[in-house]
């Protein structure tokens, strides 16, 4: 075989691997209804301290388990939605906040507090 076959031969496999990268690579993904689109983005964890879940965003809701440190909660709804809510502090010399995370607990929603707890991508 010549070096004009094989560099043909190449550039064919190329523009084919191509086609195939972008066939797939141009489908967005589908977001799901409800809280299973949280699985696709992410949750909320401590590596410091364990964290109150309440039935409601405020420190005088019922609390309806402890997310306990090192361990993740998923978000309620996909980009892991915040509310305003009671106060409270993570710790006594913190400063008080305001904003609480909608949470998937046992399959409902429910709230965690945002500051005390890190965000991000979980699997």
């Amino acid at each position: 075989m010549n070096k004009i076959t094989r560099l043909a031969m190449v550039g064919i496999a190329s523009v084919g691997l191509m086609a195939t990268m972008n066939s797939g690579a141009s489908a967005a993904p589908e977001l799901k209804a409800g809280p299973a689109a949280a699985q696709d983005w992410g949750g909320g964890w401590s590596d410091v301290r364990d964290v109150s879940i309440r039935e409601k965003p405020s420190t005088t809701a019922r609390k309806v388990g402890t997310l306990k440190k090192g361990k993740i909660v998923k978000c309620w709804v996909a980009g892991c939605s915040a509310v305003d809510g009671g106060s409270y502090k993570c710790t006594s010399n913190s400063p008080t906040e305001k904003r609480w995370h909608e949470v998937n607990w046992g399959g409902k929603k429910r709230y965690a507090a945002t500051r005390c707890l890190e965000w991000g991508r979980v699997e």
